[in-house]
């Protein structure tokens, strides 16, 4: 790791821990994961939700295909934020340390947007709201995620990985049920997200961050800048293949989610009205999938030292919630799909996060190279929505599913190419 006063280091990786990396773990285990659960409720709610009922008020015609445009240019606002925020938050000298100030600057930034989306005369508004605060959320994703490298001995990342993807996970319960609390309208659009981003700034203050003793000694470029967003695979192949698998399961779990909404009213033909508790309920579900194998698998990953088995059986477990999914023509069988695909998807960003963390090259670099990592949480967002009108089209949301998960299959499959770990 780069240069760091003894306030903070990356956490060994051994099973003899001093006393103040003990603490470390303490506090990590609570904090990070509850800034992540406030940090995705301020983001999740107006993605599952709100965006597709706000656009829908501005125009009820064409609301799937503005969808589409809005998630598909946020998501490549997310693209390239990220990385970028990785490399910057590595490189920060401030006496916050070198993840807070961005952590707290995206909050503030995030919520403009989601009031300037709240507020929005017209698509075009929407599509910058949404812009604005995926750039916030995008300066806050990456510190928070590199913290847990910074804060987390190895034997102890399984533990609050799993915790993280619970938070992840289930901030999409959190999220929709505040939003089908109210009426569609300002309450609606800004109070979930604002509660979100209050629970990350109060989770993150007492994380003892790390700190640079010293600056980078080289120069932030062009070409640095730009380098934020590749590592070599050859180099360093096991974080190639779990960037591939991430891609392969991020697709699987956005195609699920990205139209749910617009599945519920046009294939189960409930309301509008009614489409948000009816979501609220897939999620839910989902939710309690995540709660009966995350933190086990967690747990039983640190336990056996063993991580491709479990994202393996995870990621053929989310594909066949999708397959699932696919055939649903009642809510009961879509909420069935929901809870299978919550049990896969839960256990592998689980177990995947800390795979990822296990085989990060000690460079110096871990906000950037999560970064790299976070591009393939980031590009399925971009992607699917551009290309979900098409399939829909032709071959229905069944096939839609279907496409998903196989990607899922794909993604397991490509975990068992990672060397560096059991």
């Amino acid at each position: 790791m780069s240069a760091a006063s003894t306030e903070g280091t990356v956490a060994p990786a051994t099973a003899d821990l001093t006393a103040e990396q003990r603490q470390r773990d303490n506090v990590a285990i609570v904090a990070i994961p509850v800034a992540m659960l406030g940090l995705m409720i301020a983001i999740v709610a107006p993605l599952l939700v709100s965006l597709a009922l706000r656009l829908t008020t501005l125009d009820a015609t064409s609301s799937a295909a503005n969808l589409s445009l809005v998630l598909g240019i946020g998501a490549f606002v997310a693209f390239v934020v990220n990385p970028i925020a990785g490399r910057l938050s590595d490189r920060t000298t401030s006496r916050l340390g070198q993840r807070k100030p961005w952590i707290f600057a995206g909050a503030v930034i995030s919520y403009v947007g989601i009031v300037v989306i709240a507020f929005a005369p017209g698509v075009w508004a929407v599509v910058l709201g949404w812009s604005i605060s995926q750039l916030g959320f995008n300066l806050a994703l990456a510190p928070l995620v590199a913290m847990l490298p910074d804060q987390v001995s190895q034997g102890a990342r399984g533990k609050v990985a799993s915790l993280i993807s619970l938070a992840q996970n289930g901030s999409a319960v959190i999220g929709t049920y505040f939003v089908q609390l109210f009426a569609i309208g300002l309450t609606q659009s800004l109070l979930p997200s604002l509660i979100g981003l209050v629970v990350l700034v109060l989770a993150v203050l007492p994380i003892k961050d790390v700190r640079r003793a010293e600056p980078p000694t080289d120069r932030l470029s062009i070409v640095s800048i730009f380098a934020s967003f590749v590592f070599d695979p050859r180099k360093h192949p096991d974080l190639g293949w779990a960037w591939v698998a991430r891609f392969c399961l991020i697709t699987t779990q956005f195609t699920a989610t990205s139209y749910l909404t617009y599945f519920v009213i046009d294939e189960l033909g409930y309301s509008v009205a009614e489409a948000a508790t009816k979501v609220f309920q897939g999620t839910l579900l989902n939710a309690l999938g995540i709660l009966l194998t995350t933190f086990f698998f967690g747990w039983l990953s640190d336990r056996t030292g063993r991580r491709k088995p479990f994202v393996l059986a995870s990621a053929v477990v989310a594909a066949l919630g999708l397959g699932i999914m696919a055939t649903a023509g009642t809510l009961t069988v879509l909420l069935v799909a929901e809870l299978v695909l919550g049990m896969g998807m839960g256990a592998f960003l689980a177990v995947d996060l800390a795979l990822v963390s296990d085989v990060l090259p000690d460079d110096g670099q871990a906000g950037k190279d999560l970064g790299v990592i976070n591009i393939a949480q980031a590009l399925p967002q971009s992607l699917v929505p551009v290309v979900a009108p098409a399939v829909v089209a032709g071959v229905g949301y069944p096939g839609l599913f279907l496409g998903g998960a196989a990607f899922g299959v794909l993604g397991g499959l490509a975990v068992l190419m990672v060397r560096g770990v059991r």
